[in-house]
């Protein structure tokens, strides 16, 4: 990577990092926060208001990304990464001082919902728009490792926000610590602001001068392209969610683990998570995005069933076994994904393209996960029974990426290639 290309890749990602910082805490403070904003007669019932909560901010993340794709496509990638960044960081400080419940009654419901939704608005424009930027200035050489090094930051903020929620979950710290987490990812997130001041623009968006197509063109043109864009943004989160935001806060609900060990458990699965990430990314860079990523999408599909049955039976390292297995399968298919999506689209469409259909399968697949999760276990008290979710996701992957591929065999543009072998700098 070339120094210029450095700087833009160190631009991008920070913001990214700071993204999924202010990401992470929600899910990891959820089982700790939720009676404060969701009071109810459990604290497995709050956590269950809270999952709630989080599936109607969700909402907003496509929209988020239509916003910020038609910036980034129409006014260029600086600007809509910008923007981003500046309604995320807001955000994540106003959640922090959100008063609770015992204050301010419903109030405090709807407004830690309401600016989680406003976060995840800008969420929508984020992580999509930093890959296509950092695998556009790539040139062709490396996109698959590039890509995937730009989600292992995504997984660094996660990973910082899992470590701060270890101290404030000492017993010497006092109730209220939790806000300080927030109120410092805003900070972060300004601090990633003024990073991104120097941020060059696209070399791809200079030289092609785009014109304003509008989304009916997209969506007339782009439809298997699109729905290939929605089950990678569903399987890119629905694992990941099953195991950090659904399956650990559950067992810490049922006393199966203390709130310290699961964070940090959390911690050293982000770490798989990394480690899994750089290797799919570059194993993308000597085969085909879209070979490794129907690897991972079949291998969900196979194992889900019994590595959820191994986590019933109740013995703690089935349990770490299991979980790391599916971690390591997210990121099979994850690492490589920004590559892809990069092939998917044609330039004037592809910040849209990307962000829309990534961002409605994270919304509409992951947002769901909990709650179907949630559903699926409480009629069987089983884990194993939301292996079916699983299933629905990989094998819809595998068919819509199919279905995408088949597609551009018979389209004359070249663009649409996202089997193409990248080049490897040797």
């Amino acid at each position: 990577m070339q120094g210029f290309a450095r700087r833009s890749f160190f631009a991008a990602s920070l913001g990214t990092m700071v993204e999924y910082y202010d990401y992470a805490l929600l899910g990891i403070f959820l089982p700790l926060i939720s009676p404060l904003f969701f009071p109810a007669a459990t604290t497995y019932d709050s956590l269950v208001k809270g999952f709630y909560a989080i599936l109607i901010a969700t909402i907003a993340r496509p929209l988020g990304g239509i916003f910020f794709g038609y910036l980034g496509d129409s006014f260029g990638r600086r600007r809509a990464l910008m923007c981003s960044m500046y309604g995320i960081a807001i955000a994540t400080i106003l959640m922090g001082i959100t008063p609770s419940f015992d204050m301010i009654g419903i109030w405090a419901a709807i407004m830690i919902t309401f600016t989680k939704a406003v976060q995840v608005f800008c969420f929508g424009g984020e992580y999509n728009g930093a890959g296509i930027y950092v695998v556009e200035h790539a040139k062709n050489q490396n996109e698959g490792l590039i890509g995937s090094c730009l989600t292992a930051m995504m997984l660094v903020g996660s990973l910082f926000a899992t470590l701060i929620g270890v101290i404030v979950t000492l017993d010497a710290m006092p109730d209220w610590s939790w806000r300080v987490a927030f109120v410092l990812g805003g900070v972060l997130g300004i601090l990633g602001i003024i990073y991104r001041k120097n941020l060059a623009e696209s070399p791809h968006f200079k030289e092609a001068h785009p014109e304003r197509d509008n989304l009916k063109a997209l969506l007339k043109h782009y439809p298997y392209q699109l729905l290939a864009g929605v089950f990678i943004g569903g399987f890119a989160t629905v694992p990941f969610t099953t195991v950090l935001t659904f399956m650990n806060p559950v067992l810490m609900t049922k006393d199966f683990i203390s709130s310290q060990t699961l964070m940090l458990l959390q911690a050293f699965l982000i770490m798989v998570a990394i480690l899994a990430l750089v290797i799919a990314g570059k194993m993308a860079d000597r085969k085909t995005p879209y070979r490794v990523m129907m690897f991972g999408a079949l291998m969900l599909v196979l194992l889900s069933f019994p590595l959820l049955w191994l986590v019933d039976q109740g013995i703690f390292s089935f349990i770490i076994l299991a979980q790391v297995i599916l971690i390591v399968i997210n990121e099979i298919l994850l690492g490589p994904s920004n590559a892809c999506l990069k092939n998917l689209f044609p330039m004037q469409f592809r910040y849209r393209g990307a962000s829309i259909s990534f961002t409605l399968g994270l919304s509409l697949l992951g947002g769901l996960t909990p709650v179907i999760e949630n559903y699926l276990y409480r009629k069987t008290g089983c884990f194993s029974s939301i292996a079916l979710w699983l299933m629905f996701v990989g094998m819809g992957t595998v068919l819509s990426m199919k279905w995408a591929k088949d597609k551009r065999m018979k389209s004359e543009e070249p663009i649409l290639n996202f089997e193409k072998r990248l080049s490897v700098t040797r």
